[in-house]
């Protein structure tokens, strides 16, 4: 019997959520008339309604705990729950949820951890979108994409440009955005890189340099303007999540960390360079758009965590310090050529 109401669980973070896009296309191309529900964190809502075929979202505040969230989804009556995030809550969620079948994916992390722990052989782990879409091959589900793709409509697309007006970038403007921020300090490229970064493709390119991120970036992006000879138009913060999207995907590129961004830029068909230090593209978490590209110095120490939230060890931070920007400059060069190429 095909289910008419389906509940896919990830509660967050921000990037994880992005990599479950293929996954909600899939069910919706599977079944075109059912209820398609996501649960996640509140202030991941936006986020989450511009995942393909998501028809609304079961928000939560942690801060409540998970009960409030158990009890809406137990009134819901879901015929499948589809856990994409296997940890304590959503298993407890999935529990109690008197779904008619529930199906939870493996994070394989004892071999990510083996990797980080280990001998560090640098085979790759299957990759996490990979892992999310693993959970349908048991309900005979076809994938038609496993490259995240997010939804963004004409409205977000004409408001985000009327708001970057207001920050003196018009339609013309070719805009790099810089995202310098991270969930950790470790997994964040040097300032003082990404302010040479800035004033190359500034002033060699004519580029309009943009600061993407949340408040929690702005001190990190404060500290990248102020080192810059060229003019920084810091927007981290400036924008609400449901309006983000729209506004990378107006950004000829993207260069950012490991990060939430980062993922988000790759969704909305902008070019990608993503810098990995302490964590690395094998562990899983790299860009899969085919006009991206995951950038790291695959030194021996690498990755020295799961995320990237551990002081280095050798008390040098060598994996970001010496990725020099001209290897950066060079990639992102080569991928600004390649979209060239596609519009010709």
């Amino acid at each position: 019997m095909n289910p008419s109401k389906i509940l896919v669980v990830r509660l967050g973070s921000l990037g994880d959520i992005v990599l479950t896009a293929p996954v909600t296309q899939a069910l919706r191309q599977k079944w075109t008339d059912a209820d398609i529900v996501f649960a996640t964190k509140q202030v991941y809502e936006p986020l989450a309604l511009q995942l393909p075929g998501v028809n609304r979202v079961l928000a939560f505040d942690p801060s409540s705990g998970l009960w409030p969230l158990i009890r809406e989804v137990r009134a819901e009556r879901f015929d499948r729950l589809f856990d994409l995030h296997a940890n304590a809550r959503s298993r407890l969620l999935a529990l109690f949820s008197a779904a008619g079948e529930s199906f939870r994916y493996g994070k394989r992390r004892l071999a990510r951890m083996a990797m980080v722990y280990g001998a560090k052989t640098r085979l790759p782990v299957r990759s996490t979108v990979d892992l999310y879409l693993s959970v349908l091959e048991r309900c005979d589900i076809a994938v038609a994409s496993r490259v995240p793709i997010l939804d963004i409509s004409f409205a977000a697309r004409d408001e985000a440009i009327a708001r970057l007006r207001e920050y003196g970038i018009g339609p013309s403007d070719r805009v790099l955005a810089l995202a310098p921020g991270a969930s950790s300090a470790p997994k964040r490229w040097p300032a003082r890189y990404f302010a040479q970064l800035a004033d190359h493709f500034a002033l060699r390119r004519g580029m309009r340099i943009l600061m993407a991120g949340s408040h929690e970036d702005r001190s990190v992006a404060r500290e990248v303007a102020l080192q810059a000879v060229s003019p920084i138009i810091d927007c981290t913060g400036a924008f609400e999540l449901s309006l983000f999207p729209a506004v990378v995907a107006r950004c000829e590129a993207l260069v950012g960390n490991d990060s939430g961004p980062m993922h988000i830029a790759a969704a909305v068909g902008t070019p990608v360079a993503a810098l990995f230090g302490p964590t690395h593209p094998c562990l899983g978490f790299a860009p899969a758009s085919a006009r991206s590209t995951a950038i790291s110095l695959n030194l021996p120490c690498s990755p020295c965590s799961l995320h990237g939230d551990r002081p280095c060890r050798l008390h040098t931070h060598a994996c970001m310090e010496t990725l020099g920007v001209e290897s950066v400059i060079q990639k992102l060069e080569n991928l600004l050529a390649l979209t060239l190429d596609d519009k010709v």
